[in-house]
């Protein structure tokens, strides 16, 4: 696999550089929903095909399919390891480019697949002071907390109702539909929220989102994102910001839902296109 910042520059250069990838296709089912994510560029045409079964674990699975149009070949790729990564290297890529601070404690809200992979991103992008955690299940909120002393980072479980000042990097990924902050950080934190993906989820608070600068990472997640919906403000999607374009607030939100754009990425930079 490529590494996180491999992957998020992958993402910059297709953000840049242009492909065609409609709003991805949802259909109900009686146990959940199936989406189909399709995204192209001269290079290569990727699908990606997944299930939302609530109540599974886990609750999502993916897998990708990918052609490289030069040649034909056909790649069958692992969804969820895909996804997983190139969340994180987005989020990464919109943090290198818009924290107000540099360096800093992180504090991770959800200590499952995505929570680690932004572990590692974060660790990789950043020199981190230590890490903090808040998480339901017990056996996941340990595992986070070795993984993160295996990268030589001094790691706790984040018990206090108020975010540390010394927190500059903050990672929402649950699929929870009530907010998981509380409705103050500190002057200057970047927010990565990730988890909630509908209009009826929010991890952010209202009363957060009013003081932020507010960026998303497609214009889709106007449209899909519980944080995002009735604002009379601008929200700016990651490839205006890379273009210049910047928001005001007293700290950072980066709202991701996901896109296909950013499985193209991920397939180029895994084939070393």
């Amino acid at each position: 696999m490529p590494s996180y910042r491999e992957l998020a520059e992958a993402i910059r250069k297709v953000l840049l550089d242009g492909a065609v990838a409609p709003r991805r296709q949802v259909l109900s089912l009686p146990w959940g929903q199936f989406l189909a994510m399709p995204a192209a560029d001269e290079a290569v045409a990727v699908c990606k095909l997944v299930t939302v079964v609530p109540g599974k674990t886990p609750m999502v699975q993916a897998e990708v399919w990918a052609k490289r149009l030069s040649t034909g070949e056909v790649f069958h790729l692992p969804g969820e390891e895909l996804t997983k990564r190139r969340t994180a290297a987005l989020s990464l890529l919109a943090a290198s480019l818009l924290a107000p601070r540099r360096e800093g404690a992180l504090l991770v809200v959800g200590p499952g697949a995505q929570g680690e992979a932004h572990l590692e991103a974060f660790a990789e992008g950043f020199p981190l002071t230590r890490v903090l955690v808040r998480g339901r299940g017990r056996e996941r909120v340990l595992a986070f907390l070795e993984r993160a002393r295996t990268l030589g980072l001094e790691a706790s479980e984040w018990r206090e109702e108020e975010v540390p000042e010394d927190v500059a990097f903050i990672v929402t990924a649950t699929p929870s539909p009530t907010p998981v902050l509380p409705s103050q950080v500190p002057e200057g934190v970047f927010l990565a929220a990730v988890g909630s993906f509908r209009p009826g989820m929010r991890e952010v608070p209202e009363a957060l989102v009013a003081q932020a600068a507010l960026y998303c990472d497609t214009e889709d997640a106007l449209v899909e994102a519980g944080e995002l919906q009735g604002l009379d403000r601008p929200v700016i999607p990651l490839r205006e910001a890379l273009r210049g374009r910047r928001a005001e607030g007293r700290f950072v939100l980066f709202k991701s839902v996901g896109h296909a754009l950013f499985d193209l990425a991920a397939v180029r930079a895994y084939l070393g296109l």
